[in-house]
Order: C-alpha cells, then structure tokens, then sequence
C-alpha cells in the first residue's frame, strides 16, 4: 500500500522522433498509483514534434521536467547514461517513449524493491516482466519471459558478463545503485545503459526479477531493440547478429575491469578475467573452459547450446 511518506521517484524519459506513441507514454507514467513522481525527460534533438508534445506535458504537469536541452547524443544508450548524472531520488526508473505502464507499476516495483534492501548501502536493481503488443496494443505475448525463452533463476554476475534480460523500460535502481552508475564510464564501450546497471548491481547488490506484468512493451518497426521468439534454429540463423553483440560485451567488461575491477569480490574479478580471455583464445575446448570458470553458462540446453555456438564463433 502507498503511504503519505512515500519515497520520491524519478523516471528518467530518453526521447527521439517519438511523437506516435508519445502521449500515450506520458499519460501512462502521470496516471501512475504511486504519488511521489518525478519525470526527468529528455529530447535528443528529434526532428518530428516530440519536444512540443513534452512541453505541452511540462506545462500542464509540475511533475514533468524538460532537462537536458539542445544536445545531441545519437543513441539511447548515451542519452540515458547522462540522464543518470542528473537523477538524485532515492529511488531511480527508465521509461522507453512507446509503451504503456500499468497504473500500480511504480507501486508494485517498488513493494519489490523495499523487500530486497537488506542494508542500507546495498545496490539493488529491480526489473519485472511485461506483455508484448504490436503497435495497436494488441497482444503478442503475455509473457516477454517465456516468449523470448529467458531464464530468470540465474542472475548472477557471471550471468551478466555474457547475457541480460533486464528490460530498462522495467528497470527500478536504489541510491546506492545510482552512485555506481555515475562513475566515470565510457560509455561508448558499454552495450546498453540497463545492462550496465544489471552488471554493476550483480557485482556490488543484487539483481532481483518480478514476474509480474507491468507495462504493455509495444512493437513496431522504429524500435531500437525489441522482442524476438527463442528457438535453436532462430540462434544459428542469427549467428552473426549474436556474435557481434557478444564481441561488444568485451569492451564492457574491460571497462568494468577498469573501474571496479579492485573493489569487487576477487572471485567476480577472476571471472571477469577469465572471460576477457575468450575473444582472443583459438582454441575451442580452451573456449569454454574460459567460459565455464567464468561462469557465463545458464540453465537449459538450448540456450547454453546456444551461448557455446556464439562464442565459438569468435575469432
């Protein structure tokens, strides 16, 4: 239950030429149960009228804040990292600019995050399933979990160092979490700004998924990533697609090194370092040998099947 003491929130709202569903994605986060709102949103320069469509919010909504004006960043990744410089709640969320939350999301995310504070300097990231609709919000899919074949009993750091399926349209970090985020990070040598945040919460907290449904994530033909159906066959015949998504976990892994590598449990520095291994290694058995002390593998034949073709192709 919410109460009169409710901790202030901040969703921060990366845009970029996204006026089709925009309002529908605004009106989803300030109809929100949760009272203690704060949006921090940003527009990286669009060229349709996404900026006036949030000034229109920012004018109407005390809780709507346009930051971040008049510079250009190129990609989600880059936009949300320097929204995160700017965040200081107690509690942090990240919004896409085409879905639809769920009126309890903030609520029911946040009961899940107070349960997994076991101490105050603790870094927690929560993250939560969603259903997959098209474009009209028909359904796709009740379960972005299932459709897309993803395990969620393994979200330890080994596990990030090689895979994530931390959605950052679900995504809820604490102040500890946030202070680790603003570390100086190139964040060109990073995949994504939620797996980042997924990695660095698994080395530093804890990684804890809901699976409960708490946004509609809409699929159309602009998004930047979206939801795929696994299968083995669909694995191999995406072979060089996952391969070079696996080539640019190195760097961010390097970066990882770099920064935390000294202030993480050694046995999560060895991993790392066994895992870096890999890309340079010829051989096959040697491989996965670097990959098994990593601890990279999960649960599940296919997917572990899966993981070793992609890293066996890397050469």
């Amino acid at each position: 239950m919410v109460s009169n003491c409710s901790p202030r929130i901040q969703i921060l709202m990366a845009v970029y030429n996204g006026s089709e569903f925009l309002a529908d994605q605004m009106d989803s986060l300030l109809n929100q149960t949760y009272p203690n709102i704060e949006i921090l949103v940003s527009d990286d320069c669009s060229t349709d009228n996404s900026l006036s469509i949030l000034e229109g919010y920012a004018l109407g909504d005390s809780r709507v804040k346009l930051v971040l004006q008049n510079q250009r960043y190129g990609s989600a990744k880059e936009h949300f990292m320097a929204l995160f410089q700017l965040a200081d709640a107690p509690y942090v969320m990240t919004s896409d600019q085409d879905d639809v939350w769920d009126s309890t999301k903030v609520e029911k995310t946040l009961e899940t995050m107070l349960a997994n504070e076991v101490a105050p300097a603790f870094p927690v990231l929560v993250c939560t399933d969603l259903r997959v609709v098209d474009q009209n919000l028909t359904p796709i899919a009740p379960s972005f979990l299932r459709y897309s074949g993803m395990d969620a009993s393994k979200l330890d750091f080994g596990y990030f160092l090689a895979s994530c399926l931390v959605t950052g349209c679900t995504m809820m970090i604490n102040a500890p979490l946030l202070e680790l985020m603003k570390a100086p990070v190139d964040s060109k040598k990073i995949v994504m700004h939620d797996w980042w945040a997924s990695l660095v919460a698994a080395a530093f907290g804890r990684v804890v998924y809901s699976n409960q449904q708490t946004i509609s994530y809409r699929q159309h033909q602009n998004n930047s990533v979206g939801a795929e159906r696994f299968s083995i066959s669909g694995a191999i015949a995406s072979l060089g697609e996952k391969k070079a998504t696996e080539l640019s976990t190195f760097p961010q892994v390097e970066e990882f090194v770099r920064l935390f590598g000294k202030k993480c449990p050694s046995e999560y520095y060895s991993q790392a370092k066994s895992y870096m291994k890999i890309r340079d290694c010829l051989n096959p058995i040697s491989k996965l040998r670097l990959a098994g002390r990593a601890d990279v593998w999960r649960h599940g034949i296919l997917r572990n099947l899966a993981t070793a073709l992609t890293l066996l192709s890397i050469r």
